[in-house]
């Protein structure tokens, strides 16, 4: 009797990774993952690993990985200065997170998964072998897209579509035009949703040195009141000075923050542009997608359209769902691959596998230490 196949979209963002499933289930956790610090709080957590919101409710307890900050996986990037065992740290981070993300679906007991995993547009060769180690213990078979082409499938807007992706690490911007983007058709801006996290901490710092912000709190009050324009926002929010609440008006320093990721984004936007084929300018212009989580920050759709005048004008819209857009474009793009494509994909796997784990059972996985035992 044949497997039942359950295809898998996955987002694998740096501060949020969100998936979606043929079965109809979606979630999304943070991109992180704790260990106790010690017995102490491995006896009171109950656990060995920790994910999700409880990695950042109990962060005082855990040792907490990243393994996507800033963009790409750290461990990869050039300059690091990771130890050895740092390294393995974020690599087994890695595999865990993809593993927990995947469990959340609840793939039904033996069913044979297949996935589709988005990544940064130019995630080095390194990095992105990295993503699918770490997806073939899960997965049966998987692959990676650059992010912005997942959203666009999502959208179906495969055709002379620009997709602008911002994300917590980086800005991603790719034109698409039916076909699977080159490396060298996109451009990736070093710099996203916590940049101006970290700038808004700093401005807030210098403005209010008595007022106390974590980047979490910060984090939030950038998604609740984030914009870029002048328009009459107002954002006031309640900080603790010495223990005690006190309320304070952040408008100016969340502005400021805020606006730190425009002349960045723009400069890649004309570094794009000024690559496009003539014929298909204005096409793509006419047709620019805002999505990730910085796609919400209030005016950035018209401060955009206006940068676009001096091309002779563009159309700005922004994804109705930025927590999805990526993984359910995923899951699309997966459904939608010829089996043909699947059995090749899970042969490599399963050689893959083979090698990295020579112990095991053929034909089963071999838990990772740590990992989730939900399905199988």
């Amino acid at each position: 009797m044949e497997k039942e196949t359950v295809y898998v979209g996955m987002d694998l963002g740096t501060f949020k990774t969100s998936v979606a499933s043929s079965t109809g289930v979606r979630e999304v956790l943070p991109s992180a993952v704790g260990w106790p610090k010690d017995r102490i709080a491995r006896r009171a957590l109950g656990r060995d690993v920790v994910f999700g919101k409880e990695v950042i409710e109990q962060k005082m307890a855990l040792d907490v990985v990243r393994p996507f900050a800033k963009g790409v996986l750290k461990y990869g990037a050039p300059g690091a200065g990771l130890t050895r065992e740092q390294v393995e740290k974020h690599r087994q981070a890695a595999r865990l997170l993809v593993g927990q993300a995947l469990a959340l679906t609840r793939p039904p007991a033996g069913a044979r998964v297949c996935g589709v995993i988005g990544a940064p547009a130019r995630a080095s060769v390194l990095n992105k072998k990295v993503i699918l180690e770490a997806a073939a213990g899960p997965f049966d078979a998987a692959m990676v897209v650059s992010e912005p082409f997942a959203i666009a499938c999502g959208m179906n807007r495969l055709t002379d579509t620009l997709i602008i992706d911002i994300g917590a690490g980086t800005t991603d911007l790719c034109p698409v035009w039916g076909t699977f983007p080159r490396e060298e058709d996109q451009v990736t801006v070093p710099v996203g949703g916590d940049y101006i996290d970290e700038y808004f901490c700093d401005a807030l710092r210098s403005l209010h040195p008595e007022a106390r912000m974590s980047l979490n709190m910060a984090r939030e009050v950038k998604e609740k009141y984030g914009f870029v324009h002048d328009g009459g926002e107002k954002a006031v929010v309640t900080l603790p000075v010495e223990g005690r609440p006190r309320p304070f008006d952040v408008t100016g320093p969340l502005l400021e923050a805020c606006r730190t990721i425009v002349p960045p984004l723009l400069a890649g936007l004309r570094e794009l542009i000024a690559r496009f084929d003539p014929d298909l300018q204005q096409r793509l212009l006419q047709n620019v997608v805002l999505g990730g989580g910085g796609s919400q920050l209030r005016g950035l759709d018209r401060v955009i359209e206006a940068a676009l005048q001096e091309y002779g004008g563009g159309r700005v819209t922004k994804v109705g769902d930025a927590v999805y857009a990526g993984a359910a474009g995923a899951l699309g793009l997966a459904m939608s691959m010829p089996p043909d494509c699947w059995e090749e994909l899970e042969a490599a796997v399963e050689a893959d596998r083979s090698d990295a784990w020579p112990a095991a059972e053929p034909g089963r996985r071999k838990p990772l230490p740590g990992a989730p035992q939900v399905r199988r």
